[in-house]
């Protein structure tokens, strides 16, 4: 049976209408998904200047992962590696652990009745070397003046002070520890704590107590004379050192930075003693 004109017709209008929705869903659907991608391209390239913020961060500030006290003595520092900011972390001081005591005891530190294991304390520190280099230093004093000593240290520091080597007299131990600071003295060491007596005598030193700390000794040499005008006591190189008008590197003054800090934090130079005169020589005794 043919279709009429008129149910044709209808066919044909609803197939267009149909055909018109068809193309508005499509371009609905199209639209939802243009601007679904543009949301997404907004959202990631608002992330990617976070990051690349981020990226320009990093690289401005270092990565601090500086442990001064996992670091071995002497080991050199890249000064980038340090925050100046919280330069506190770098000095500490702490009771002598059982590592420490194993390796001063029976050296620097012999049982007696002056000084106990528990009233020292050993610190770390950073350092500048005579090559201006940065590096890691240990000394051991009393208590007492434990933290007098780390902020006279990081003062020190943070001025740019040199110091040839900072280590425990152990590491020149010749047997005794009057012939041990003479070693160590040679070697332009600074060193606290050495259960001793004063050179030349019988008499318990400061250091015995932790209460003394020798600077740069070399180029601050411990002058002491004999009735007959000679030496008590001859270190290499002293007389360079003995003129204190000369000029030389590291010789501390009163002008000098080291003797200013120290003194501030109520310390007592050797330099201003008259026999003997000790120019590497700062102790307190807190009482």
């Amino acid at each position: 049976m043919k279709k009429s004109r008129k149910q044709t017709n209808g066919i044909q209008i609803i197939t267009r209408i149909m055909v018109i929705i068809l193309i508005l869903l499509c371009i609905a659907l199209a639209a939802v998904i243009f601007f679904k991608l543009k949301d997404t391209d907004k959202s990631v390239s608002d992330e990617v200047p976070g990051a690349a913020d981020s990226e320009q961060t990093s690289a401005a500030d270092p990565v601090h992962t500086l442990a001064v006290q996992d670091m071995a003595i002497g080991t050199v520092v890249d000064k980038a590696q340090i925050d100046m900011t919280r330069l506190d972390q770098y000095f500490v001081a702490n009771e002598i652990g059982e590592d420490v005591f194993q390796f001063i005891n029976g050296r620097s530190f012999v049982e007696n009745e002056n000084i106990s294991r528990e009233q020292l304390r050993y610190l770390k520190v950073l350092h500048y070397n005579f090559n201006h280099e940065v590096q890691v230093g240990e000394i051991i004093v009393n208590a007492g003046i434990a933290e007098d000593v780390r902020n006279i240290f990081r003062e020190l520091f943070e001025q740019e002070y040199e110091i040839a080597s900072m280590s425990l007299i152990e590491n020149f131990w010749t047997g005794d520890g009057v012939s041990s600071d003479k070693n160590s003295i040679e070697n332009n060491n600074t060193s606290a704590f050495n259960y001793r007596t004063i050179a030349g005598t019988d008499q318990l030193s400061n250091h015995a107590l932790g209460y003394a700390i020798d600077v740069n000794p070399l180029q601050n040499p411990y002058v002491a004379y004999n009735a007959d005008g000679s030496f008590r006591e001859v270190y290499r190189d002293m007389e360079r050192y003995i003129d204190r008008a000369n000029g030389e590197a590291h010789m501390i003054s009163h002008e000098d930075v080291c003797y200013q800090i120290f003194t501030k934090y109520g310390f007592t130079w050797g330099g201003d003693w008259t026999d003997p005169i000790d120019y590497q020589h700062f102790e307190k005794n807190p009482g």
